[in-house]
């Protein structure tokens, strides 16, 4: 975790910091990374990233849970998490989610090559503080769906989210990769069979694979 003195930092500059640290983590890998090119990115003093940080590694995970987190306070923006089931975290401001991507590409790739194993030894202790935090809000959008009476209560919670995870976890690879072969630019007719994916993998969701 940062230190106080990196949470007495006023936001923007928060912010400055870890993107910087991402963008050098990106482009070298957390071993050739280095403290002084965060530092120069960031606009600080390569000194003041020890007084935010105990060391790289801690800076690096913290990096990780910043990526997501950003990621998931920007959907809430746009539909509160307390008004979303399963269905609606996909269906509700796709076009605007699918432009975030485009807004932010290196955040994007970052998040990727975190599960592809990029960074050597750390990808598995980072990608596992990923699922963690994807998990408490995917159980939160459960729950939602049990209150609102559209995902079924006579299952655990536990069940139904290895089912959400299962149907879910492929089709979110396959459309990051398509946007990712775009460059994050998708035309409206590319935004279009990303959103038709999305309507198959809720179909999927709500009817699972057999014929009526």
């Amino acid at each position: 975790m940062p230190k106080r003195t990196f949470h007495r930092l006023d936001d923007d500059k928060k912010e400055r910091v870890i993107r910087a640290a991402i963008e050098e983590f990106q482009a070298r890998g957390f071993e050739n990374a280095k403290i002084e090119a965060i530092a120069r990115g960031a606009g600080v003093a390569k000194g003041s990233i020890y007084q935010y940080f105990d060391d790289k590694k801690e800076l690096f995970l913290y990096c990780v849970t910043w990526a997501l987190e950003y990621f998931m306070k920007a959907i809430d923006r746009q539909t509160p998490l307390q008004d979303m089931d399963v269905y609606d975290y996909f269906l509700s401001g796709s076009r605007e989610r699918f432009e975030l991507l485009k807004q932010e590409p290196l955040l994007v790739a970052f998040s990727m090559e975190i599960y592809t194993g990029k960074f050597g030894s750390l990808a598995l202790e980072a990608s596992r503080e990923l699922s963690r935090i994807g998990e408490e809000y995917e159980l939160r959008l459960i729950a939602n769906g049990k209150r609102k009476g559209t995902i079924r209560e006579d299952l655990d919670d536990k069940t139904l989210l290895l089912f959400f995870q299962g149907v879910t976890e492929k089709f979110d690879a396959e459309i990051m990769e398509k946007v990712k072969s775009v460059d994050y630019n998708p035309t409206e007719e590319q935004y279009r069979e990303m959103e038709n994916v999305l309507k198959n993998m809720i179909s999927l969701l709500k009817q699972g694979m057999g014929r009526n």
